[in-house]
């Protein structure tokens, strides 16, 4: 990548947190070339430094180079389980007749309407409890979330019923937001890597969904925007990832609630142990019990219930998986690395942990190494192996070969056979 060129790369890091390992040369060029005909790299960062002008150009950009395609009652299982009348109590615990909802990073707005549809079929009602803010980066897809209207690709996933109920068919083929759902849904620009999060202005929220965003930021971003999501819930509040993002995180891949097999008195039990004296809990129960301290910060407790089992066998591809999410949510992608590696070795076909390792090595900025990772996830992907299946209980795989693809456009490598869904 040219001088200038790297200076826009680093313009838009800062701009929206994309992480630089992401960015591919030749895509950056194109969308500056759709931004901006006619200037060269060197010429748009000058131009771009120009007070009067910088914004605009700044925001061409960053609506060329972010990803505004979504569709609506996108993964509908995981948004199946949003408990609504629980979170209708939740907020009348803390003095508010409505739901508040916020779909961050909500691109041209069809998760948010989702959102507001799925409430209103929650409470049966065409005016069900919910205010639903939908924000994003990009000022050109709240646009067109705020026109509401969509073509067929995005409504797809809908059943007709669900159509009919909550669309209005028009002459050109798309399809309008029924008044009815546009009443409960309000969009506005915001910046998760930049601006104050939640949004100025706004009070805390019952339900964030943020789902396959993450996956676009550097593990500094990661970390603060999940920090500050965290503090943006109301007691008790959801906080939705992506299937992707949520490999970011150790928190909510098992927990008590997911994993029967842990009681909420065994996980306080186990996670409150000091340092170094893991529970004496079987395999699946001590993995589990790791993810939840992780989640809860308590980061020495997690690795010591890991370490305990990779001391005892080291071909254990689980434990090292896991050990791997611990490390790398901690900013140590050396070690993850090393981590998801022995995973690998142990199981070749652990498709999650291929690209977890990916993840590891974009981190560390090898380029190379994350393209071969995220290719071996791709061609190892299986639905039906379910050899993981307590790790990866709210994981869509779905969504970790979308993932990888992505990731793979801006690596210049190719996606390959499909071989997954």
């Amino acid at each position: 990548m040219t001088s200038a060129l790297t200076d826009v790369a680093e313009l838009v890091h800062r701009e929206t947190g994309i992480a630089l390992a992401l960015i591919k040369e030749n895509a950056l060029l194109a969308a500056l070339r759709r931004a901006a005909p006619g200037l060269e790299p060197a010429a748009f960062v000058r131009a771009a430094s120009d007070p009067p002008r910088d914004r605009n150009l700044v925001d061409r950009l960053i609506d060329e180079v972010t990803v505004q395609e979504t569709t609506f009652a996108r993964d509908r299982g995981q948004l199946d389980s949003i408990p609504w009348h629980s979170l209708l109590r939740n907020a009348q615990r803390a003095g508010s007749a409505t739901i508040r909802a916020w779909s961050a990073g909500c691109a041209t707005g069809e998760e948010a309407y989702t959102l507001a549809l799925l409430a209103a079929e929650a409470f049966t009602t065409a005016y069900p409890p919910v205010d639903v803010l939908g924000t994003d980066i990009s000022g050109a897809a709240i646009a067109a979330a705020a026109a509401g209207r969509y073509r067929e690709r995005a409504v797809r996933e809908l059943d007709p019923e669900l159509r009919r109920r909550y669309l209005e068919p028009q002459a050109d083929n798309t399809y309008l937001v029924g008044k009815h759902l546009r009443e409960l849904v309000r969009f506005r620009r915001h910046n998760l890597a930049c601006d104050p999060v939640p949004p100025p202005g706004q009070a805390a929220f019952d339900i964030i969904t943020c789902r396959n965003v993450l996956i676009y930021f550097d593990a500094t971003v990661v970390v603060r925007v999940l920090g500050r999501l965290d503090q943006s819930l109301r007691p008790d509040g959801r906080l939705l990832l992506g299937a992707a993002d949520a490999l970011q995180r150790t928190v909510r891949i098992a927990t008590p609630d997911d994993n029967p097999a842990l009681s909420p008195r065994a996980a306080r039990d186990s996670t409150r142990r000091p340092p170094g004296r893991p529970a004496e809990l079987p395999r699946d129960q001590r993995l589990a019990a790791a993810l939840t301290a992780a989640g809860r910060g308590e980061r020495d407790n997690a690795l010591a219930q890991v370490e305990s089992l990779v001391s005892s066998d080291p071909l254990d591809s689980g434990a090292q998986f896991v050990y791997g999410l611990v490390t790398l949510e901690a900013g140590e992608p050396a070690r993850a690395a090393i981590a998801f590696r022995r995973a690998l070795y142990s199981d070749p076909a652990f498709a999650v942990a291929a690209f977890s390792l990916g993840c590891a090595y974009d981190a560390l900025g090898d380029r190379a190494a994350a393209r071969r990772a995220y290719e071996q996830a791709l061609r190892t992907i299986d639905p039906a192996d379910n050899r993981h299946e307590l790790l990866l209980q709210q994981i869509d795989l779905g969504d970790i070969a979308a993932a990888c693809r992505t990731r793979l456009s801006w690596h210049g490598g190719t996606p390959g056979r499909r071989t997954g869904p």
